[in-house]
């Protein structure tokens, strides 16, 4: 078989978050908006009131969620799928949609049977421009520029964030707030399904809704790890707080030699320090005291993790090139077996199926740092991307809120069976159990991954194993890990919020942030530098940003 795309990817789609989850971006970019701040915060606004929650009436699940963020989770896959749209949502007209992709480009519609399936069930005929990431600013750049906009437009896809966002989408993008705002969203029920964590993440302009967020989790970032490595080395301990860090520096020394190394890294991640910042006690990128803002950089808690971090380098239980491998280079090491623990999104069924006949994949619990902390998890963003409309009449904008509706469509709906496997008998067989297994023209690349419809709309994410050879106990281990992290969840304080100057600084800032911590992990810069990087942080926007945010964290209430 060539295939176009790999099993791999095929699950990775199937509800995983970006690689850019690892590297920050994702969490302190939240905050987009303009070249100026009065015209698109919230201050002095009237809030529009989140959408009503209304979860969805579905399969129930073996492992429940909570109200505090651990997610459900299905061991087997539901026998009697419901169906979620009453009607199809389309007119047959044209809708258009920028999306932004990972994989390789999919087949034409004229030979897609999935793309051609999927305007049926909408009743539409959806056109696509499918962007790679490292072209999808510039592209979006492009579309505003010219006024020649698609109907649908996916916004800050996986930590893309655009400088001019929030402006752009007051300018020429749907105000959606007579359609969502509160009880309107009943008339939608699949985007009422999205969990009101999600609509805080993506935040309000001027106090208004203009996007549908393309829910993700808050449990986010863990030290995902062989625990067959760390049981090894006596250093698997499945409490949060139970392993010292003096023990896991002895334990990972053990680990460490010839050719293996303990801890994961890369060039992108600062060799996991939001896990170990977090497990210091920093705030989750923002504080707020008093009402006023202050950066993660500026705490003593992080000065202690980076000392722990570069304690570790020193000691060589980080690869010494890691800054000069890519993360796909330190996944397969971690594949491998040639390292014990990389801080990563938490998607444990792929790892675990990669892994199957290899070692045990699971999560490590935070350990008891040397200064002493309370840990806390840091919650992601809960979104990936939100999606806008163009500015179009009353009629228009419900027909593609209705088109957006459909593609949020829930696990153990019909209708997410086909956005997600395709069609029985071409693109999924039945396996075990009943669950869709890719047949292999999905697995060659007509697949929902390539066509990208699924930051269009999306369902929240439940915790599975997505058919194939599903393994009920690594489900049980990621909802265990979960139920034991969550509790200890914190938020981004500035999610949701908008500041100009962060808008238009935060890629300066946040590489000037990477390459400081990266040169006092590997030693090249002291430790006793880092007031200096603060200070530099500061001048360079960091301080007016801080300024900016607690004026809007105000208006928030």
């Amino acid at each position: 078989m060539t295939s176009g795309i790999s099993r791999r990817s095929v699950l990775q789609a199937i509800g995983a978050g970006t690689a850019l989850a690892a590297t920050g971006t994702a969490l302190t970019g939240c905050s987009g908006g303009g070249s100026t701040g009065a015209d698109i915060g919230n201050k002095g606004k009237k809030l529009a009131p989140w959408p009503t929650h209304l979860p969805f009436n579905g399969p129930k699940p073996n492992l429940a969620p909570t109200k505090a963020g651990v997610q459900a989770a299905y061991l087997t896959y539901p026998q009697d799928l419901v169906r979620a749209v009453a009607e199809r949502p389309g007119d047959g007209k044209k809708v258009t949609a920028v999306v932004m992709s990972y994989a390789a480009p999919p087949t034409p519609l004229a030979k897609n049977k999935l793309h051609q399936a999927l305007n049926k069930a909408l009743g539409v005929d959806l056109q696509l421009t499918i962007v790679p990431p490292d072209q999808y600013v510039a592209k979006l750049s492009t579309l505003m520029a010219s006024g020649d906009l698609p109907d649908i437009i996916s916004m800050n896809a996986g930590g893309y964030f655009l400088p001019n966002e929030a402006r752009f989408a007051l300018s020429q993008c749907a105000d959606l707030t007579e359609h969502l705002s509160g009880d309107a969203v009943r008339k939608y029920p699949n985007i009422a399904n999205i969990p009101t964590y999600s609509w805080e993440g993506m935040g309000r302009i001027q106090g208004k809704i203009y996007g549908i967020p393309i829910e993700r989790p808050l449990p986010w970032i863990g030290m995902v790890c062989n625990r067959d490595q760390l049981e090894s080395a006596g250093i698997w301990v499945p409490e949060v707080g139970g392993l010292k860090a003096a023990d896991l520096t002895k334990g990972a020394k053990q680990l460490t030699g010839k050719g293996k190394w303990a801890f994961g890294a890369a060039n992108t991640g600062e060799f996991g320090w939001l896990a170990h910042a977090a497990n210091h006690g920093a705030s989750n990128m923002w504080a707020v005291k008093d009402g006023a803002f202050s950066h993660t950089l500026e705490s003593e808690e992080l000065r202690a993790a980076l000392e722990q971090m570069a304690a570790w380098h020193k000691d060589g239980l980080y690869r010494a090139d890691a800054l000069s491998i890519d993360g796909a280079t330190s996944a397969t090491d971690m594949e491998n077996g040639k390292i014990a623990i990389k801080t990563d999104s938490v998607w444990l069924q792929d790892l675990a199926r990669r892994t199957k006949d290899k070692f045990t994949a699971d999560v490590a619990r935070p350990y008891a740092p040397a200064n002493g902390a309370e840990y806390h998890h840091w919650f992601g963003n809960g979104y990936f991307s939100y999606t806008a409309l163009k500015k179009a009449p009353k009629a228009r904008v419900e027909l593609l809120l209705r088109v957006v509706d459909f593609m949020s469509a829930p696990f153990g709906s019909k209708e997410w069976e086909l956005i997600n496997f395709g069609v029985e008998g071409t693109h999924f067989e039945r396996g075990p159990g009943g669950a869709p297994e890719p047949t292999e023209l999905s697995l060659a690349g007509e697949n929902t991954n390539t066509l990208a419809v699924k930051t269009i709309g999306a369902a929240p994410q439940v915790i599975y194993p997505y058919g194939f050879d599903g393994d009920t106990e690594v489900i049980k281990r990621h909802h265990a890990w979960q139920q034991d992290i969550v509790p200890t969840g914190i938020a981004n304080p500035a999610l949701g919020l908008r500041s100009a100057t962060w808008s238009t600084k935060a890629t300066t800032l946040d590489k000037l942030r990477a390459d400081a911590i990266n040169a006092v992990v590997t030693g090249k810069r002291p430790l006793s530098d880092w007031g200096g990087v603060v200070k530099e942080w500061r001048s360079k926007g960091g301080a007016k940003a801080a300024e900016e945010l607690a004026k809007e964290y105000e208006a928030a209430g």
